[in-house]
């Protein structure tokens, strides 16, 4: 597997322009289901070699070589003919109906009962669930021969495959707005290290994905393989949960080729289970786990726990879930959302109060940002914790941002040599501090309960740029805050109605403070969810990408060349040449039909004239000053005038759909001027002109999300301004022109609902 990413590439590029796929989502699904069938394939050419008497569940004509592989002799399903075959037969049988023709059975549909090995009755499992999407079977034909390509007899090409996954999620980047995370190897590999594994010992994840934990154990867990009976105990050594029928697929496939030939992988919701009817045979020694967050649970899911457990959010249940089914002496090391760390309602206060009490709290690893880029912004954590006594006292280590990095991304991941410091202050546990904040520090289980009031946000970061979270996971934040800080109000009304001491000093501040803090998140959350949409339609995941609008390198070009026209007519100067934008500079994630670009490739720039009280000479004509730019608009009450050389008027003057940014004074500050007439500008504001038709109100929306999330950077001694040359080189990602006027449409549409909140 020389190049991932050109393999999901080539995948992607086929199915972009199939009628019946939608989304990424459907992308990922699609190629799901593919690569199964082609590792079950060659799997069972190995059941077959070591066991003359196996006989497949699946029939012959729907096994991967029979209709998948091309055998280059011109015989290959293709077209209609295939799609019938997909459609009409495959699927069908593998889902256990049988093909007929007439009354007569043609092909009998799969057939599972409990004595169905499970190596087996997965199949059947496998694509309950799984759908065809593609509709073109030319297409569909060309798919299937480039995941044939995969030769998964080879060893190191087998074990690449859970980066395969890996790679379809960062090349299909929406896919994060479905809920798939990948959590990254170098996480789930340090994770598995900590806990140390040992032959014999069971490791559970209950939302196990396409089995990234699963994995990272069983790697862990080889290198103490010896024996016969040391084997046995590695393959019955997992078990997992997967809800969501694609990476439950992919996890099968990835165990599969990891070798385990039974495994203990099944479809279904940990949630849906009484945790009180669990029993020791349901628990185990080991629990590694991402769990969902920011979902809503159901009353009916809600109802198998204990009502003071009894959360909405997610990745509360699955807490709960991880304690109930946790063997005594027990080890356990859990990825949870800062919202879990410093939430105050009930349950997570509950929740937290029980891992105290009943668990060994031992040590909190905080994450830096941008971890799970490009699917999410959520800051998470990692809780390691055992079921061996109560918990004396928990450390916090803060896990700051590798040298020469400013974020992870899709191509800066964050790699296992980033976690050396972590694990030479775990075996050396000292406090730190760093730039006068606590790095590393340790609690008592009676400070974060009595002091902090079960607080476990300790050790954060203090420095940290404004991170903009995605719109789905900026409401969940705000539904959480908000529905904890309510519950507070609630609390000391009720302990005031129980002690009837209304007027005690204590009950009057919590109850202010949890007011004030309502009001203050509810103040704040219409101009973060504007930044939200903002920077969610940067990063090309507010608006689909459409292959038939082109690339942004083709628009690139066509700017270019009209820039160099201009240059050659004299109407324009030749430009010093920007430097090439690097990996690093990059500070997100784009599509790949976009590109990344400066302003001064895009706009030709000039600022306007400077007030002169002692010239006599020239042409009296109006101008607009700083003063009269705002925002998205103008205020013209007040335009003045003064006296402009006819050499000075060409440069001066503003023309419709120019964009106007402010030099100084709340520099930055953008509007289009949108009329026929045109204007003069005073020298404090830079003049935008494109050298090519371009959707200038995408930009504008750029300047103004770039300027509320301090991505602007003023120069100057005292009062800070922007610069020429600071402006040529703000860095941009430019889309399709199409896409780009179909993003501003959809702004359009979101934008007024957020200053509708505000009201």
């Amino acid at each position: 597997m020389s190049n991932l990413t050109g393999f999901v590439k080539r995948l992607r590029d086929i199915m972009r322009n199939d009628a019946g796929i939608n989304g990424d989502a459907q992308r990922i699904e699609q190629i799901a289901w593919m690569l199964f069938l082609k590792v079950y394939d060659t799997k069972e050419q190995d059941w077959e070699f070591a066991d003359d008497d196996y006989v497949s569940i699946i029939p012959a004509p729907c096994r991967w070589e029979s209709w998948a592989h091309d055998k280059k002799d011109g015989k290959a399903l293709t077209g209609d003919e295939l799609l019938r075959f997909v459609n009409n037969i495959l699927f069908p049988v593998l889902k256990g109906q049988d093909y007929k023709e007439g009354d007569e059975i043609v092909v009998a549909g799969i057939k599972v009962s409990s004595a169905t090995p499970i190596k087996q009755a997965i199949v059947q499992t496998t694509f309950a669930d799984a759908n065809n999407y593609m509709k073109d079977g030319v297409l569909l034909r060309q798919l299937i021969n480039v995941i044939d390509e995969l030769d998964l007899s080879d060893y190191e090409e087998s074990h690449a495959f859970g980066e395969i996954y890996e790679s379809i999620l960062k090349e299909l980047q929406s896919a994060g707005s479905s809920g798939e995370f990948y959590t990254p190897r170098a996480v789930t590999d340090f994770m598995a290290q900590m806990i140390a594994p040992r032959i014999g010992e069971q490791m559970a994840d209950f939302a196990c994905g396409t089995g990234g934990f699963l994995t990272s154990w069983l790697k862990e867990l080889e290198k103490q393989v010896k024996t016969t009976a040391d084997e046995l105990a590695y393959s019955n050594s997992i078990y997992g949960i997967e809800k969501k029928q694609f990476p439950y697929i992919l996890c099968i496939t990835n165990m599969l080729l990891h070798n385990l030939d039974v495994p203990r992988v099944y479809h279904a919701n940990s949630l849906l289970h009484n945790v009180l009817d669990y029993t020791e045979d349901d628990r185990f020694d080991v629990i590694l786990m991402n769990p969902p967050y920011g979902g809503s649970e159901k009353a009916d899911v809600k109802s198998h726990f204990p009502s003071d457990l009894a959360s909405s959010e997610t990745a509360d249940l699955f807490m709960s879930v991880i304690m109930y089914r946790l063997k005594q002496n027990g080890r356990a090391a859990v990825i949870l959302p800062d919202g879990f760390m410093f939430g105050t309602d009930n349950a997570k206060v509950a929740i937290k109060k029980k891992m105290l009490n009943e668990f060994n709290l031992h040590t909190v690893i905080r994450l830096p940002g941008s971890v799970f880029a490009p699917y999410t912004s959520i800051t998470t954590n990692i809780l390691f914790f055992d079921k061996t006594q109560p918990t004396e006292k928990t450390w916090f280590y803060r896990m700051d941002m590798p040298e020469g990095y400013k974020h992870f991304s899709k191509t800066k991941p964050m790699k296992q040599e980033h976690f050396d410091k972590v694990r030479e202050w775990w075996h050396n546990r000292q406090e730190l501090e760093a730039d006068g904040f606590p790095k590393a520090k340790c609690f008592s289980a009676q400070e974060l309960a009595d002091n902090l009031g079960y607080n476990l946000d300790q050790c954060g970061y203090p420095h940290e740029e404004e991170v903009v979270l995605a719109p789905a996971e900026l409401i969940a934040r705000y539904e959480e805050e908000r529905a904890s800080l309510n519950a507070e109000i609630v609390r000391v009304l009720e302990d005031i109605k129980n002690t009837l001491v209304s007027n005690s000093k204590e009950l009057n501040i919590r109850y202010t403070n949890a007011c004030g803090r309502l009001a203050e998140i509810s103040m704040r959350f219409p101009s973060d969810m504007q930044k939200s949409l903002l920077q969610y339609a940067i990063e090309g995941k507010l608006v689909e990408q459409r292959a038939e609008e082109g690339t942004a390198e083709e628009l690139f070009a066509q700017i270019q060349a009209e820039k160099q026209r201009l240059v050659a007519e004299g109407k324009l100067k030749k430009q010093k040449p920007l430097p090439e934008i690097t990996e690093e500079e990059k500070p997100f994630d784009i599509p790949e039909s976009w590109k990344w670009c400066y302003i001064g490739d895009i706009f030709a720039h000039n600022t306007g004239k400077a007030l002169n009280r002692s010239e006599k000479e020239g042409v009296m004509l109006s101008y607009i000053t700083t003063s009269n730019l705002y925002w998205n608009r103008f205020e013209l009450d007040n335009i003045k005038e003064m006296l402009f050389q006819e050499s000075e008027i060409e440069k001066c003057t503003v023309v419709q759909n120019d964009l106007l940014v402010c030099e100084g004074g709340d520099f930055g500050r953008a509007a289009i001027w949108t009329k026929k007439e045109p204007i003069r500008i005073q020298n404090h504001i830079h003049r935008l002109c494109p050298f090519f038709p371009i959707c200038v109100k995408y930009f504008y929306y750029i300047f103004y999300l770039y300027k509320n999330t301090n991505r602007l950077v003023g120069k100057g001694i005292g009062i800070k301004g922007l610069s020429a040359s600071v402006l040529h080189s703000i860095k941009f990602p430019l889309p399709p022109l199409a896409e780009q006027k179909r993003i501003v449409a959809r702004l359009e549409e979101l934008l007024p609902l957020c200053d509708r909140l505000k009201k």
